[in-house]
């Protein structure tokens, strides 16, 4: 039942992750292994103290010359030993899984471990139960009502009817909150220290009891004991308790998910007033923003708990509640259109995913997570931006005056820019120097017409004082009339090959493998087709590029890196094409069904370079592309993941700006764990090797146990009767009687 369950919500969520298996949300639908365990355990606990009392067995057990506690330890052992040889009957589900995606390994370890532990908090529970009474049917109901508890009280639906105050004890004292945080990945010295004061609290209030069999309640010895085991009881209780403020943890996720990164750190340590971030989330989210809205969750969480009371984390869910509805609406947090397939019919479904982040008088948001790569990288950002005054940022200058694109042409990307910097055009005159003293980053974005002398020289100095620069030339432009490629003659190209050693050609790259469809008119309607000349390139430095790994890039041009031996530039290749393609020379037909891509031979392939990245060893930093249309409001809107092209360019105009702070944060990477199977033949064999393989394993190694207690008994019963008539031993004198 339990393989079943998690294969529904893994299929569905398309996911390499144990989290559905793990997870503390109570579904009946959906049961999960914690609450299998709340079921399970107290089944399987209730005899072991109670039948022994029901026998009398167990006073005689405890007369014998064997300690109380060894007898205690004994029966808590067998019984943690039972349930976790259940618990590791899952492992072929994460083997498995490794076959269709990539699994994070620590994350799973982390999540078994918990496991162990809530086991072991519940067979303590039921071993409690199991010594109350002589019954088992009343020790089972007994342990599942203690459990049941334990487990429904840390639920969120309890919580929200109860002030704060007791909502906040409950959850403390619940064991769903520690082994959800441990279910993540995370091994919190607060969360084992809760489990083994709970286990030890349990087992001393046991060990009270089944000592009182033996021992006269007026005796000085049973007074003694009642006062130790109490005093132990008190001491588990506080030290699960208070010990919440004890720090010390491990992070086993395989991208150190739920470790802060320094810059993160550094920046909640600057707050002196309470900031609020406002989620506005859906409850029921659609299958797509599912797993980010868990991840995202837990990762505030773990922002909170780690701000010292000086982040308050509070979630809205805008579906259920008009309130919450109204308050979205007046954030500007809009709801996701998603499509769904739904008893095989396509439908819509609507999801919220955004927050807002309110400090003192000053708000920033995020409308919109569609992915938790790089989440904490805007987190960051935008709680650096909000503690810092207007004044104190950046200045980041277009040149203008060459016919380049200025920020009227780039209205998305310089609205995102001017979040974190001071935009502003560098207005120039002919024969003139530019005054370059107050630009941090100039932006060079496709002159097409030829920067003079005096404006190169300008250029120069800034770089060579160690001024940063994000150059994008376009050597050949599109005429739509045509649908052909044109030479810009004045792109500067040959400021950068003669400045930087950077060779941009006058050329056009396409790849038929790795492309972005455009929407072209079919008469009834547009219709998508894969159109080569609309590169999706990867990012191949993510220390600069950060967590985005591809981008689409339009038209784009070839770079080549000459490597000059006296260069006082490093030069690192930041994005490229697959091996898979072709350069186009020609470029008289750039259309969506030109002959171009017919006419071409595998042994043209080649893997190009489409951006570099530069550093010079006075501090300076610049970022060269083949292409600006990359980031062009005109091209980029038809692109499907256009977030991952600006993402990429703030990213870039990051690195340049040297923002210290965040540098840590932008290039922590998180991998994509997608469950990808080979045919559906893969994905049954998966599914049912686990939900009824494991089962028939156990049922074949049962019976095999069987036949082998089964033939030794035959063996025994045989050599008993061998010795003695009708089965019973031989007396002594038998031989002699029969001679």
């Amino acid at each position: 039942m339990l393989s079943w369950s998690f294969f529904q919500s893994a299929f569905l969520i398309g996911e390499a992750s144990l989290r559905p298996l793990f997870t503390v949300d109570f579904a009946i639908d959906k049961p999960s292994l914690p609450w299998l365990l709340a079921l399970f355990i107290p089944a399987a606990t209730m005899r072991l103290l109670s039948e022994e009392q029901r026998d009398g067995t167990l006073e005689t057990l405890l007369t014998q010359p064997i300690r109380g506690w060894v007898v205690l330890l004994a029966k808590f052992t067998s019984g943690l030993l039972f349930v976790s040889i259940a618990i590791l009957a899952t492992i072929g589900i994460p083997l498995t899984l490794t076959s269709a995606g990539d699994l994070d390994w620590g994350a799973s370890i982390s999540q078994y471990i918990g496991s162990i532990f809530l086991a072991g908090s519940l067979v303590s529970i039921g071993l409690f139960t199991s010594s109350l009474t002589r019954n088992q049917i009343v020790s089972f109901i007994l342990g599942l009502t203690v459990s049941m508890a334990l487990m429904i009280m840390g639920l969120e639906i309890v919580a929200i009817t109860l002030p704060s105050t007791a909502a906040n004890l409950l959850q403390l004292l619940s064991p769903i909150t520690h082994f959800e945080n441990i279910g993540r990945g995370i091994i919190d010295l607060r969360d084992i220290l809760y489990f083994l004061s709970l286990i030890s609290t349990f087992l001393s209030a046991t060990f009270l009891i089944i000592r009182s069999r033996t021992l006269s309640h007026k005796t000085p010895q049973y007074r003694n004991l009642q006062l130790g085991v109490a005093g132990f009881i008190i001491l588990s209780i506080l030290i699960g308790w208070f010990g919440t403020s004890i720090k010390g943890r491990l992070d086993l996720t395989g991208d150190k998910l739920f470790t802060l990164s320094p810059a993160t750190e550094e920046i909640i340590g600057q707050l002196d007033d309470l900031l609020t971030i406002d989620v506005f989330m859906t409850s029921d989210p659609p299958v797509q923003i599912a797993p980010v809205s868990r991840d995202m969750n837990d990762f505030l969480d773990d922002v909170e708990s780690s701000s010292n009371g000086m982040i308050k984390v509070a979630r809205h869910y805008p579906d259920d509640d008009e309130k919450a509805f109204v308050k979205s609406k007046n954030a500007g947090i809009s709801p996701m259109e998603f499509t769904t397939i739904s008893q095989g019919e396509y439908q819509s479904k609507r999801g919220y995913l955004g927050m807002v982040l309110t400090y003192l008088d000053r708000r920033e948001r995020l409308p919109k997570i569609q992915t938790v790569d790089g989440f904490e990288y805007r987190l960051a950002s935008l709680m650096n931006k909000i503690l810092d005054d207007r004044s104190d940022k950046k200045t980041i200058g277009f040149l203008t005056g060459h016919q380049e694109m200025e920020p009227g042409n780039l209205q998305y990307f310089a609205s995102i820019l001017n979040e974190q910097y001071q935009v502003k055009g560098i207005p120039t005159e002919e024969g003139l120097p530019m005054n370059l003293e107050s630009i941090d980053i100039l932006m060079i974005i496709s002159p097409k017409s030829r920067i003079g002398d005096t404006h190169r020289n300008s250029i120069k100095e800034y770089i060579g004082s160690g001024g940063k620069a994000f150059i994008a030339i376009e050597p050949v432009l599109v005429d739509f009339n045509q649908w052909a490629g044109i030479s810009n003659r004045d792109s500067a190209a040959d400021l950068i090959f003669s400045e930087f050693g950077i060779s941009i050609e006058s050329d056009l790259v396409f790849d038929i493998q790795s492309n972005e469809p455009i929407a072209l008119d079919g008469g009834a309607g547009s219709v998508l087709r894969n159109y080569p000349y609309w590169v999706k390139a990867d990012v191949v430095d993510p220390k600069i590029g950060g967590e985005v790994q591809s981008v689409v890039i339009p038209w784009g041009s070839t770079l080549g890196i000459l490597n000059l031996p006296d260069s006082p530039f490093t030069v690192s290749p930041l994005i490229s094409t697959t091996e898979y393609a072709y350069i186009d020379m020609d470029m008289r037909n750039l259309r969506t069904n030109s002959p171009t891509f017919f006419q071409v031979s595998p042994d043209n392939q080649v893997l190009s370079d489409l951006a570099v990245a530069l550093e010079h060893r006075n501090g300076s930093r610049l970022i060269i592309t083949g292409d600006a249309d990359w980031i062009a409001d005109g091209t980029v809107r038809n692109v499907r993941n256009s977030a991952d092209n600006f993402l990429l360019a703030l990213n870039l105009v990051d690195w340049l700006a040297q923002e210290d702070n965040l540098a840590s944060v932008r290039t922590k990477i998180i991998s994509e764990r997608n469950l990808v199977f080979s045919s559906d033949r893969h994905r049954n064999i998966v599914r049912y090797a686990n939900i009824a393989g494991v089962p028939i394993a156990f049922v074949l190694l049962g019976l095999v146990r069987f036949m082998q207690r089964r033939s030794k008994g035959f063996r025994n019963r045989w050599a008993v009767g061998s010795n003695g008539k009708d089965g019973d031993p031989k007396r002594p004198g038998d031989s002699a009687n029969e001679k």
